[in-house]
C-alpha cells in the first residue's frame, strides 16, 4: 500500500503546494491523483484519490462549497488540490470551516506547477495500490472468461466480487434483464423508470435512489442497444474504486448485449416452430421434441395470445426477460404468444402496460387444437380492437356476437354480407370496403369520401345501394352492429384461412 500523505505532498517544495484548509486531514493516504472538472465530481474520483482542479468544478456560492467538500469528504476522496490560475472562485469561510471540521484536505497549487507533475509523483509513490487494482481487475475479467456460455451467472459472480447485489434494469420497460437471485424491488424498478422516462436517449452516468432520504440502491448507465441501468443495491452510495466500476460496467454491458442476442436467435427459431404449429405441418413427435427445448413439453395446458405484429419486438423483450416458457410469432399483420395457461395472467400484467390490444384465447389441452387456439385468440383480439383496446379474453368475448368457429364466422359474413358480396363480384363494385370505411371511421361523410378518394354524392350513392342490396339501414344502431360484427367475422375468415 502506498505510503504517500497529503502531508508528505505539501512537504515537497517542488511540487508547490499549500494547505489552505483541513490540515488535520493530513496523515490521508493518496493512491491516485485525478483532474475533472464536472459538477459531480465525486462520482468520478474514487477512494483514497486526489482530485484535481482548476476549479471549474468548485461552487461559486457558500452553501454550494459547504456541500463540494462533504460530499467529496462522504466518497472517500483524499483531499481537493485547486490551481492558483485565477479560475476558482475565492474558497469562502464556510468552505474552510467545513473542510476543517471534516478534516478534509484542501491544498493549493501554484499556477506553475502542471497538473502532470503532481499525478506522476502519485503515481510513482502508489505502485503497490496499482499492482492491487491490476489484480482486481484480472479477476474480474477472470470471472467474465470462465462464466458458461448461455448461464447467466456472471451478475451474480461480479456481485459477489463486488460486495453489492447487482440488477440490470430496462428503463423504457421497467424490467429486469438478467433475472438471477431475488428480484430488486419492484416499487425500486418503477421510480428508476419514472425518473428517466425522458431521458431514455441519453441516460445519466449515475444516480442515487432514495427511501426515507436515505439511499438505497445506486443506479449506473449501461452502453447497451436498450436503456438499460446497472442498480447495486445497499445502504448509502456505491463506494467502490471508479477504475474497477467503469470495466463491471463495461463486462456487464457486453454480457447484457451477448444474452439479448442470444434470446434472439431463440425467438426466431422459435416462433417458426409455432408457425408450423400454426399450420398443421408439425408431426406430434418432432413436435414434443421442439417443445422441450424452450420448457413447453410438459405442460398440460396452454393458451395464445393475440396483437398487432408491430408489437411483437416488444413482447418478446419482456417475455425475455422473465423465466417464463413460451413461444412467439408473427403471422401477417398478426403477432401470437404460446405460453402455459398456468403462466398466461403473468404473461398478461405483463404485457399489459404495453401492447394496446390483447385477445387470449381459451385454455387448450392438445397440440392439435393449436389452430383453433389461435383464430380464438384472433377473434377475441378484433373484439379488444372494437372496444377500443385492452385485453379481450374469448370465453367471455365471444358470446359477445363474436363466432365461435371459423364456419360459424363463414357463416355470419355470408348472412349479413352476402349480397354485397355477391355484388361486388358481378359488377367489380366496391360495396364492402366501402361500408367498412364508412363505419371504422364512426360514419364520417368526409372522411370516409377522403378515404376512398370519392365525392360525397359517390358516397351517397354506395350508402343506398347497400340499404337496398342488404335490406338494412346504414342509420339503425341494431342493423349497425350486425354490419359491423359481420365485416369483423370477414376479416377473421380471411386473415385465418
Amino acid at each position: 500500500m502506498s505510503g504517500l500523505t497529503i502531508d508528505d505532498l505539501v512537504a515537497m517544495e517542488q511540487l508547490g503546494c499549500t494547505v489552505i484548509a483541513g490540515a488535520d486531514g493530513g496523515r490521508r493516504r493518496v493512491v491516485w491523483a485525478h483532474s475533472c472538472e464536472l459538477d459531480d465530481p465525486w462520482n468520478w474520483v474514487g477512494a483514497d484519490e486526489l482530485l484535481m482542479t482548476v476549479g471549474m468544478c468548485v461552487p461559486r456560492d457558500d452553501a454550494g462549497q459547504v456541500r463540494f467538500v462533504r460530499r467529496l469528504h462522504e466518497h472517500g476522496v483524499a483531499g481537493v488540490a485547486i490551481g492558483d490560475d485565477l479560475k476558482a472562485p475565492p474558497i469562502s469561510a464556510a468552505m474552510a470551516e467545513e473542510a476543517d471540521r471534516l478534516a478534509f484536505p484542501v491544498i493549493g497549487v501554484s499556477h506553475t506547477i502542471p497538473f502532470a507533475a503532481l499525478g506522476r509523483t502519485v503515481a510513482l509513490a502508489s505502485q503497490s495500490s496499482q499492482i492491487r487494482r491490476i489484480a482486481r481487475l484480472s479477476r474480474l475479467y477472470e470471472l467474465a472468461r470462465t462464466a458458461t456460455f448461455g448461464d447467466e451467472s456472471l451478475l451474480s459472480r461480479l456481485s459477489a466480487e463486488l460486495g453489492h447485489r447487482l440488477h440490470v434494469v430496462d428503463v423504457r420497460y421497467a424490467s429486469e434483464v438478467m433475472r438471477e437471485g431475488p428480484p430488486l424491488a419492484r416499487g425500486v424498478v418503477e421510480e428508476l423508470a419514472d425518473r428517466l422516462s425522458g431521458q431514455l436517449d441519453r441516460l445519466p452516468a449515475r444516480i442515487s435512489l432514495e427511501s426515507d432520504g436515505a439511499v438505497t440502491a445506486t443506479a449506473l448507465a449501461l452502453s447497451t442497444h436498450r436503456a438499460c441501468m446497472l442498480v447495486a443495491e445497499g445502504p448509502g452510495e456505491v463506494d467502490l474504486d471508479v477504475f474497477v466500476l467503469l470495466h463491471a460496467q463495461s463486462l456487464i454491458a457486453m454480457e447484457v448485449e451477448r444474452i439479448t442476442r442470444d434470446r434472439e436467435r431463440a425467438d426466431l427459431d422459435g416462433g417458426e416452430i409455432l408457425r408450423q404449429f400454426i399450420q398443421g405441418t408439425l408431426g406430434l413427435d418432432a413436435a414434443q421434441l421442439s417443445l422441450r427445448q424452450f420448457g413447453l413439453a410438459e405442460v398440460e395446458s396452454s393458451t395464445v395470445m393475440g396483437f398487432d405484429a408491430a408489437h411483437l419486438p416488444t413482447v418478446r423483450l419482456l417475455m425475455g426477460d422473465t423465466t417464463l416458457p413460451h413461444l412467439s410469432c408473427e403471422w401477417g399483420e398478426h403477432g401470437f404468444l404460446m405460453a402455459p395457461t398456468a403462466a398466461a395472467a403473468e404473461a398478461v400484467e405483463l404485457l399489459r402496460p404495453h401492447v394496446p390490444a390483447l385477445g387470449i384465447s381459451a385454455p387448450s389441452s392438445s397440440l392439435q387444437h393449436l389452430g383453433d387456439s389461435t383464430r380464438q385468440a384472433l377473434w377475441a383480439l378484433q373484439a379488444a380492437h372494437a372496444g377500443g383496446g385492452g385485453i379481450a379474453d374469448y370465453t367471455t368475448a365471444a358470446p359477445l356476437f363474436l363466432p365461435r368457429t371459423l364456419a360459424d364466422a363463414h357463416f355470419a359474413t355470408r348472412m349479413i354480407l352476402g349480397s354485397l358480396l355477391e355484388h361486388d363480384g358481378a359488377h367489380g363494385s366496391d360495396l364492402v370496403n366501402t361500408l367498412e370505411v364508412y363505419l371504422s371511421t364512426d360514419r364520417s361523410w368526409v372522411e370516409t369520401s377522403r378515404r376512398l378518394m370519392i365525392h360525397r354524392q359517390t358516397l351517397g350513392y354506395r350508402l343506398r345501394k347497400i340499404e337496398t342490396l342488404t335490406g338494412r339501414s346504414t342509420r339503425s344502431s341494431a342493423d349497425i352492429a350486425m354490419f359491423w360484427m359481420a365485416l369483423v367475422a370477414r376479416r377473421i375468415t380471411r386473415e385465418t384461412a
